[in-house]
């Protein structure tokens, strides 16, 4: 497997383990236990920072790519388009929760219940779809000469809570998957 293709299945990988935390803070709320709505928006700030603004245009980089091998792959072209819409998808959670947060969203726990677990869906329906279908055809199809273009087209990034060092910002995600899972 391809450096940059290892990189993108981690971040995968990371994402899963933001979206367990969601379903727990959830499954918290519809038990009547408080759940924590700051973590909710920090990972729903984290997903929009990164997997919006720089893990799907890298995705798509390859995408465009594997795109001149196989013009008629349909999952291809949905991931394309989910690539457009989880963007604001991402936006219009984050502001659910700042609004509950602020006390200016009108809505019973079980809407915001409804509306977390349908962000959790289309996140891990859309990961699943790319690694179930996606994944092993670039791993397939793009020859070195492919990954050599792709490289050279792509800006370095690091990963503000999953690199070298967690950004502040996500102190409160770092705490939840490092600090309390050793403890």
């Amino acid at each position: 497997m391809h450096t940059l293709l290892h990189e993108l299945h981690k971040d995968h990988i990371n994402l899963a383990s933001l979206l367990n935390i969601l379903t727990a803070q959830v499954d918290r709320l519809e038990a009547g236990e408080d759940a924590d709505l700051w973590l909710m928006a920090d990972i729903a700030d984290y997903i929009g920072r990164y997997a919006d603004v720089v893990h799907h245009p890298r995705e798509d980089q390859i995408y465009h790519v594997l795109a001149r091998y196989d013009t008629a792959n349909e999952s291809l072209k949905v991931l394309l388009a989910q690539h457009h819409v989880l963007p604001s998808i991402t936006t219009d959670f984050k502001n659910l929760l700042k609004q509950v947060l602020n006390d200016t969203a009108i809505l019973s726990l079980a809407e915001l219940a409804t509306n977390i677990r349908d962000f959790i869906d289309i996140q891990k329906s859309h990961i699943d779809l790319e690694e179930a279908t996606i994944f092993p055809l670039i791993h397939k199809t793009l020859s070195v000469k492919d990954w050599l273009e792709i490289e050279q087209s792509l800006q370095a990034s690091i990963d503000p809570l999953f690199g070298i060092k967690a950004l502040g910002r996500y102190d409160n995600i770092y705490n939840v998957l490092y600090v309390k899972a050793a403890a």
